[in-house]
């Protein structure tokens, strides 16, 4: 990969790469190219699409991957496909968690249940969270890209760049066939994984430590009823840190077997890391002549770095690009999801004319923080330390620094109480329409600002109209609970969760998190216009430095 910093890449003639007219047409244009069109990269394209931006994503390899990969979709990523209508079609090829075990074998009598059963953040969020194999998740992402238009390009590679003032010029490669073409386009994002070449091109360095291939996992169909005995784990540990993971769906059952330590070098071939699979689940299964369908065997390394910036002029890092965490807890897949969320709605207002550049220097700022702090938790569960926190609240509670510079609260709060403060994500609570019809207060959010008035604030719905038409920004408003025409708060709870008065409100920025909040009503429209323009023009608060020391 080669990056210039004072030309455009050499013309390139050959072919329409399934993008449109070839030689003499010159360059692809596009809003966003997206390098990559694995999880990072087709959630950051479906999400983009639905803020009306145009983008293609181009991808090294020949189709989706066979092997599982990342297994856990948390509820904050559930949420956030949620609010793209993806929720039913993930439902279809996924499963709810139901608990971790420990036992020397499955068909051992008694097991040891590890940590709560079911999933606890089915009363603090909508979504909650699913076990959905990677290979299931992505044509999900894939033919909702499509559908709202994007070009999803498979066998294409990124091999030059180069930025300027206006724009990025780069030249992708079809792999097939060996002809280029150049495309121009607005941004580049940078999804193209843990060694992504357009991190290294672009010079910026990584914080941490790279893992070396000592896993082993086998995914495998087998006829386990025999020894589960009607029991549905979501994973059971047995001697020596070997798991057995649930994969697949409850109709179609696939296993994971995963150890770590294997005593393989570098190369060895997959016949051999097939027997030895074989035979070590016939061991904790405890069913000596089973005959295990392997599907896939891969050896990996666990690495835990993070990119010391996530910006670099034009050019942004999202997922294993910029940051790669080991497995415990599902969190590195997750958090690609989400710095594609947290980017897509900035690009957009950028892309659209409704914000300056510098909007997508809180992208650097926030994302940083959530990825290193994240990354720390991680590593101290894998350690067992007990400054690590519950998953949930890794999920659910970090919080970004406060758009108008408040004090810092830290990088995170327990989701079971949420404060409503501004940089956190709003709280979640069940309301009615005026049908009758139950939805969550997060569905209000998506592609717009979301004002959130209390059952007294009535004057908060026409200040939003009014600063709405001044800034040309999208803007709905919203009042919850009181007289009729509100949405109906069942529980009253709204005002308590959010940390507002009856005639106060919160603006919330479209990917949910509180933008800011005013206890009672001030001058409403004043007030509005001041925060959006805010958020749309200046940078986040630096807030406190980013844990870097996790690695």
């Amino acid at each position: 990969m080669n990056t210039v910093t004072d030309s455009a890449p050499a013309p390139c003639d050959t072919g329409d790469m399934g993008l449109g007219p070839g030689p003499g047409s010159g360059p692809v244009r596009v809003s966003v190219l997206v390098v990559g069109g694995s999880l990072s990269g087709l959630s950051a394209a479906v999400l983009l699409a639905r803020h009306g931006v145009d983008c293609l994503v181009v991808e090294r390899r020949p189709g989706i991957g066979t092997h599982p990969r990342s297994r856990v979709l948390t509820a904050r990523s559930g949420e956030v496909l949620r609010s793209v209508g993806l929720e039913s079609a993930i439902d279809a090829v996924s499963r709810r968690p139901s608990g971790w075990f420990q036992t020397d074998t499955l068909a051992d009598p008694v097991w040891t249940r590890l940590g709560p059963a079911g999933d606890p953040t089915r009363s603090i969020s909508p979504a909650g969270s699913r076990l959905c194999d990677q290979n299931r998740l992505e044509p999900i992402l894939l033919a909702a890209a499509r559908r709202h238009g994007t070009r999803v390009l498979y066998g294409r590679e990124l091999t030059e760049f180069v930025q300027d003032p206006h724009g990025v010029t780069a030249r992708v490669l079809d792999r097939s066939t060996g002809r280029s073409r150049t495309v121009r386009c607005d941004y580049l994002l940078a999804a193209d994984g843990t060694r992504s070449p357009v991190r290294e091109a672009l010079g910026i360095e990584l914080d941490g430590r790279r893992g070396e291939p000592r896993f082993l996992s086998a995914v495998f169909a087998a006829d386990l009823d025999p020894v589960l005995r009607g029991r549905h784990p979501t994973a059971v540990v047995f001697p020596a840190s070997q798991v057995l993971f649930a994969r697949g769906t409850a109709d179609a059952p696939l296993w994971e077997y995963g150890i770590p330590d294997s005593p393989f070098a570098a190369g060895a071939c997959e016949d051999e890391l097939g027997r030895f699979a074989r035979d070590r689940i016939r061991e904790v299964t405890g069913l000596p002549g089973l005959e295990p369908d392997v599907r896939s065997v891969l050896r990996w390394g666990a690495s835990a770095v993070i990119a010391r910036r996530f910006r670099a002029g034009r050019v942004l890092l999202l997922g294993d690009a910029a940051h790669t965490m080991p497995v415990i807890g599902g969190l590195g897949g997750n958090t690609g999801i989400q710095d594609a969320h947290n980017l897509a709605w900035k690009l957009a207002a950028v892309l659209h004319g409704r914000a300056g550049g510098q909007l997508l220097d809180t992208y650097d700022v926030e994302r940083i923080r959530v990825a290193s702090h994240t990354l720390w938790h991680v590593l101290a569960t894998a350690r067992g330390l007990p400054q690590a926190l519950h998953p949930e609240t890794l999920q659910l509670g970090y919080l970004y620094p406060d758009p108008a510079g408040g004090p810092d609260p830290g990088p995170c709060e327990d989701p079971y109480r949420p404060t409503g403060r501004p940089g956190s994500r709003a709280p979640h609570l069940w309301l009615r329409d005026s049908a009758g019809r139950r939805l969550s207060v997060l569905d209000l959010f998506g592609t717009r600002f979301t004002l959130l008035a209390g059952p007294c604030g009535s004057r908060w719905l026409p200040a939003g109209t009014r600063a709405a038409a001044v800034l040309g920004v999208p803007l709905a408003a919203h009042r919850i609970g009181g007289p009729r025409g509100a949405l109906c708060d069942p529980r009253g709870t709204f005002t308590a969760r959010y940390g507002i008065g009856p005639t106060g409100a919160v603006l919330v920025r479209p990917d949910g998190y509180v933008l800011r909040r005013w206890g009672k009503a001030p001058d409403t429209e004043a007030a509005l216009e001041d925060a959006v323009r805010e958020a749309l023009e200046q940078p986040a608060a630096l807030g406190a430095d980013p844990v870097r020391s996790a690695a």
